[in-house]
């Protein structure tokens, strides 16, 4: 009796910990029930081979309870497996709803970056709104904006990003309130809003986004996948279907990173959980962005070579090296 009760204790058992592993491999070349990934309707496309792989991560556990001691004694041993403290992913106050929430609005936002940034590649000129893409419902700004509201200036000045309302947040020092003149539907509403401070910082409860206008009928459905990394990868592959021959020269390359407008690409979390799971699903290239590199060396798994990038650019002329047989020339992370 008292094995099976300590074998139902590491099973049931709350603890403060989650579980990240190496969550399903997605080609976004090719289809989902019978779907392309990415399909364009009013631009000629051509034909690819090879994979470009979306790659994700899962978590065991939830907020309330954790992952059980089974999951992290399991975790503790394997080598692609991390284990984390639950306020890594679910702050104090927030819950799994939210972060969902947060999840699917930046997946969106970063497929609308990865559309600007192929077609901006490929010579289009591409115009930029900074939208409200989560707003807390409890924060200082609540019951002022929605989600999808155009911010067009704060404090009198343009709007160009997250960066300038962080700015301009902070040098108010919750003195004096921030002044945001938005468009929602088509008008024009200005709000006073005063910050308060979380955590030590000063903050409106909202989160903003640069988010393109896409003057081309660009579709994607990659079903119930949330977050901002897949942007790199959705960039590759509009970028391959809208240029004539395959970008992969038929080889399997995955990668990750987030990316803007403008073809940066940036860090993303759980790294060392997408390079074992682009080695499990068989691609021998692994695209990391360059601000991942402190995390990649020394935990690279055997069989893939990473590649280190910063921007499109540096993703596009990897892929063509790679087509051409001279990966090895490639940078590394070190």
């Amino acid at each position: 009796m008292a094995i099976v009760a300590g074998g139902l204790f590491l099973v049931i058992a709350p603890t403060p910990y989650l579980v990240e592993q190496p969550g399903p491999v997605y080609n976004v070349l090719s289809t989902i029930g019978g779907k392309p990934i990415i399909s364009i309707d009013d631009r000629k496309t051509y034909p690819t081979t090879g994979a470009l792989d979306l790659l994700t991560v899962t978590v065991s556990g939830d907020p309330k309870r954790g992952a059980s001691w089974f999951e992290i004694a399991s975790a503790f041993f394997s080598e692609s497996d991390e284990i984390i403290k639950i306020e890594e992913i679910y702050p104090p106050g927030v819950d799994s709803n939210q972060v969902d929430q947060e999840a699917d609005t930046m997946m969106l936002d970063s497929q609308a970056a990865a559309k600007g940034a192929a077609l901006q590649e490929l010579g289009e000129k591409i115009l930029t709104n900074v939208r409200v893409s989560v707003v807390q419902k409890k924060g200082p700004a609540g019951k002022f904006l929605k989600a999808g509201d155009i911010l067009s200036r704060i404090d009198g000045e343009v709007a160009t990003g997250i960066d300038q309302v962080r700015a301009k947040v902070a040098a108010s020092e919750g003195k004096r309130p921030v002044v945001l003149d938005i468009i929602r539907d088509g008008k024009k509403l200005t709000y006073n809003v005063t910050p308060v401070q979380v955590d030590g910082k000063w903050r409106l409860g909202i989160f903003v986004s640069t988010v393109p206008e896409i003057p081309v009928n660009i579709d994607i459905e990659i079903g119930n996948v949330g977050g901002p990394s897949g942007g790199q990868m959705f960039a590759l592959a509009i970028y391959d279907l809208l240029t004539p021959g395959s970008l992969t020269g038929g080889e399997a390359i995955a990668g990750t990173g987030t990316i803007d407008v403008n073809g940066q690409v940036g860090p993303i979390g759980g790294i060392k959980q997408k390079m074992y799971g682009a080695r499990d699903a068989g691609a021998k290239y692994f695209l990391a962005p360059s601000k991942n590199c402190s995390e990649v060396v020394g935990k690279i798994p055997d069989g893939i070579q990473v590649i280190k990038v910063s921007t499109l650019k540096d993703s596009i002329k990897a892929l063509k090296a790679i087509s051409a047989g001279k990966a090895k020339s490639l940078p590394s992370c070190n």
